[in-house]
């Protein structure tokens, strides 16, 4: 193969490759207006499988509780559970991440994400 050929080629990979990259899809973010009062707690039920999951991708501010509960409570569905910082009046923001696809061999294919704008009032 000679050399003109053979950068030719490459081009065109890194073309192609470059094109694939642009045309995927972003990950969607669904937003949630959550109005609590402050000491109540939130809970979000979001995936239940055994090869599915959920994670904080953005930790709230203000918070006293903010965590993913997976438990005979939440019968294995993993929960997103806020509660407002005693005391605090105002506005918080978080964002969570489902991740759903996986066979249980590969990583997961499907990633939701979800906002939370928090009013807290009293």
């Amino acid at each position: 193969m000679t050399r003109v050929r053979f950068l030719t080629l490459l081009a065109i990979v890194l073309l192609i490759s470059v094109h694939a990259q642009g045309c995927s899809d972003p990950i969607r973010v669904e937003t949630i207006r959550v109005s609590l009062q402050n000491g109540e707690i939130y809970q979000f039920p979001t995936v239940g499988g055994d090869e599915e999951g959920a994670r904080i991708s953005t930790a709230p501010k203000h918070y006293n509780i903010s965590e993913i509960r997976r438990n005979a409570a939440t019968k294995w569905v993993a929960t997103f559970v806020y509660q407002p910082a005693a005391g605090f009046v105002g506005s918080d923001y978080a964002e969570i991440e489902t991740l759903t696809g996986s066979d249980g061999a590969s990583a997961p294919t499907n990633v939701r994400r979800v906002a939370f704008q928090f009013g807290i009032h009293n």
